[in-house]
This record gives structure tokens, C-alpha cells and sequence, in this order.
């Protein structure tokens, strides 16, 4: 078969930058150290300086700073043994905490990246017996647009 010259020649594509240009642009649903706080001292700040929301069985505790290197939002997840008992549950229901957070962290993590701001986020567990994923991805969405709005309202 002879290549016939009114037929479009294909360019020379250089996939090596195509794939870096891509892996930029897609948005990752990850959770990575930097994105977890592991300080002490950062949760002590947090415990005793941040403020509070609610809502239904999670409690949101929230910190904000001026920038640090590494994420702009950093998070703990806590599920007290007092409210479950059992280790297999508690690791359960952290687990669900953590794919809820991690599904809806981009528009949380674009705010405080456009103000410039850092957040310390804590996500407590309050109810006694573990829930389901539906209810928890519910009430972390509920909670994240919350602390959003008064992210908002404070900065303005």
C-alpha cells in the first residue's frame, strides 16, 4: 500500500509530555500524608483553639492559619472508643470517613487554596453504632459546604 501525497501525513507526537500534561490536569482522589495531620502540637492547637460544626453524627473541629508548605488543608479522623466498642467497627467507620472526605475534599482544598489560607480539620464520629457510606458521604458533604460558607463569610 503506497501513502498517497493528498492524504494528511500524521505529526510526530511526543507522548511522554502528553502523559505529564494529562496526569496535571486529571484530578486525583487521593490521601496522602501531607494531607494528614501527624503533628502534636498542631493537634493540640487544633483542640483547644478550633472551633466547632455539627451535623447529625460527625462533629467538624477547624483551625485556620495563615499558609504552610504542603496542602492547604490538612485532616484527623477520630472515632472515640467510648462510642465503639469494638476495633473492627471503629477502623470501619474511619475508613468511611476517610472515602467520604476523600471524594469531596477538591472544592474544600480549592478554597482555602485560592484565599491562601491553611486549615486543620478534625472529623469526629458521635453516634454509637456505625453507619452507613451513603449517610456518611451526606453529612461529610454537609459539613465541608459549611465550613466553606463561613470560610466565606469571615474572609469577606
Amino acid at each position: 500500500m503506497y501513502i498517497q501525497d493528498d492524504q494528511p501525513q500524521p505529526e510526530n507526537i511526543n507522548f511522554a509530555l502528553l502523559k505529564r500534561l494529562m496526569h496535571r490536569s486529571v484530578i486525583r482522589n487521593t490521601f496522602r500524608k501531607p494531607e494528614k495531620i501527624c503533628n502534636q502540637k498542631q493537634i493540640d492547637s487544633l483542640f483547644k483553639e478550633g472551633k466547632s460544626l455539627k451535623s447529625g453524627l460527625f462533629r467538624l473541629l477547624y483551625l485556620e492559619t495563615e499558609v504552610k508548605e504542603g496542602s492547604p488543608v490538612q485532616v484527623l479522623i477520630a472515632v472515640p472508643k467510648k462510642n465503639l466498642r469494638h476495633a473492627v467497627t471503629r477502623n470501619r467507620m474511619k475508613r468511611l470517613i476517610r472515602e467520604a472526605y476523600r471524594l469531596s475534599k477538591h472544592k474544600l482544598i480549592d478554597t482555602y487554596a485560592k484565599a491562601g489560607k491553611h486549615c486543620d480539620i478534625a472529623v469526629i464520629f458521635m453516634g454509637k453504632q456505625c453507619v452507613s457510606q451513603s449517610e456518611t458521604l451526606t453529612a461529610i458533604n454537609e459539613l465541608m459546604d459549611r465550613l466553606i460558607l463561613t470560610h466565606e463569610k469571615n474572609s469577606e
